[in-house]
């Protein structure tokens, strides 16, 4: 297997366990306590970039609500043609306004927007805190 396929088999694996631990914490109900697990983690999303050969983060447009984002959510992995199905997360920053710079960005909303991705143009895959999704953040005094 050359060095690409092996990559690609990687990513397609990454992103089928990550797709696998959303629905575990979505669809875990226990008797006793149950969506514990979701109440835990609060959230049913890993979020997550990716990034390209070249080292930059892929960007994708939502044409409709015209933003542009780095953030995703996995739904679906084609295993066979080596493709994943995001959905793009909207970012903000302290002030709500939309931002794509991870050092501004304080919270993550997720949206409709489905977008199919060529995993051959990816080479690595961050995972972000799904505490962004809680849109809860505290902005301490200065002094």
């Amino acid at each position: 297997m050359n060095s690409d396929k092996k990559r690609n088999h990687f990513l397609c694996e990454a992103l089928s366990d990550l797709k696998d631990l959303q629905d575990i914490m979505m669809n875990f109900h226990s008797k006793y306590f149950g969506q514990l697990l979701i109440k835990i983690v609060g959230s049913d999303t890993i979020p997550f970039f990716l990034i390209t050969h070249s080292g930059a983060h892929l960007s994708l447009l939502d044409t409709v609500k015209q933003f542009e984002t780095e953030f995703f959510r996995i739904e679906d992995v084609d295993r066979e043609r080596c493709r994943g199905t995001v959905s793009l997360l909207r970012a903000f920053d302290y002030e709500g306004n939309d931002t794509n710079s991870i050092a501004d960005v304080v919270r993550l909303e997720k949206t409709s927007t489905k977008k199919s991705i060529e995993l051959s143009g990816i080479s690595a895959i961050q995972l972000l805190k799904p505490d962004m999704l809680k849109g809860k953040f505290i902005i301490e005094p200065k002094w």
